[in-house]
């Protein structure tokens, strides 16, 4: 128990150091290494097993996510815990925000998630980089990466039956090797479990950690509050833009709701004279078409023009189906004049 708190502890700490004082990049760091044998999309049925430490990984063999493989899986107590995906595995997308978006860039990313991808913020695993600034022209490149969190349900609830709960994932391959995407808010509930055996432990401990806990963590929050004592004094102007895009989007959005309204109201003339073509037989045919406020009126000839009215009404797309003008016969043709009006159904 206090060999889980210490490296616990002294975790928080190295995170508040600055990233250039930590010397260990986050594929580096002592920890499991799960990785699916094969893509994640085509069904998993085992994994490799590595333990990393000093940056030197030691493979452990390869466990099949049956019942009887998934019970073997080595469990170290305390240590991170990392699934190790390819880059086949993880999307990868970059797109391009106004650099005002910097001060925000979370929140943006989530809220323009459904527009640059298929699915909803609360559908993924995510992280994201800046790859570029383009201050002339007030534009942010950013690089997203993004896995779809069914794919990895059946893994991850394959491993929680034994009560390993990985961290993050890790990239593998590709242009985003290296980096990570965090799954906290998959497994909050189980650190906060967790956090419940390690109180008694850091009671017993408070007094000898004390001098290396209030140093670094208040010169390091210190620093934090300063720098957002400066983000809140220039982030006025951003704020004020994101509102004015809000309103521009509520905006467009009321328009494009007429728009669909008053399309309604006259109804869809393609729609329309794809129903009529359907209704109007072989041995017919229409030398004109009016659609007026719902109200459609019909000229041709046909070879037994009263049939006409029997399949309009038939059909659920128009009502009141009536001859508007006398039927007129052309013997030498064989065939019938007509002019017929109808409403189309709503």
């Amino acid at each position: 128990m206090l060999r889980e708190f210490f490296s616990w502890w002294f975790g928080q700490l190295a995170d508040l150091l600055p990233s250039f004082l930590r010397g260990t990049a986050p594929t580096a760091q002592d920890a499991t290494v799960i990785a699916p044998v094969g893509p994640i999309g085509h069904g998993i049925e085992a994994v490799a097993v590595g333990q990393r430490r000093n940056g030197k990984e030691t493979p452990l063999g390869h466990f099949a996510l049956g019942p009887a493989g998934v019970a073997e899986l080595p469990r170290a107590a305390g240590r991170l815990i990392v699934l190790r995906l390819g880059q086949a595995d993880v999307l990868g997308k970059t797109v391009s925000l106004p650099l005002a978006a910097e001060r925000e860039l979370q929140q943006v990313l989530s809220f323009e998630m459904d527009r640059e991808t298929p699915f909803r913020a609360d559908e993924l695993y995510w992280s994201h980089d800046v790859a570029a600034v383009d201050r002339p022209n007030e534009r942010l490149s950013v690089r997203l990466r993004l896995l779809p969190k069914a794919s990895l349900a059946p893994l991850l609830s394959a491993l929680g039956q034994i009560g390993i709960v990985p961290d993050r994932v890790e990239i593998a391959d590709g242009p985003d090797a290296g980096a990570c995407l965090p799954l906290f808010a998959e497994n909050g509930s189980t650190r906060r479990a967790a956090g419940r055996f390690v109180v008694p432990a850091a009671a017993a401990c408070c007094a000898a950690l004390a001098i290396a806990a209030v140093l670094v963590p208040f010169l390091r929050q210190s620093t934090a509050l300063a720098a957002l004592d400066r983000q809140v004094a220039s982030g006025r102007a951003a704020a004020a833009e994101a509102a004015g895009l809000r309103r521009e989007i509520d905006q467009l959005s009321r328009q494009a709701d007429l728009i669909q309204s008053e399309r309604a109201k006259v109804g869809q003339p393609l729609e329309i004279l794809a129903a009529v073509t359907r209704v109007v037989p072989d041995d017919s045919y229409l030398t004109e078409l009016e659609l007026l406020q719902r109200k459609l009126t019909l000229s041709g000839r046909s070879a037994a023009a009263a049939r006409l009215i029997g399949a309009f009404a038939a059909n659920g797309e128009f009502r009141n189906p009536a001859f508007a003008a006398p039927v007129t016969r052309i013997e030498a043709l064989r065939q019938e004049i007509f002019t017929i009006a109808a409403e189309v159904g709503p």
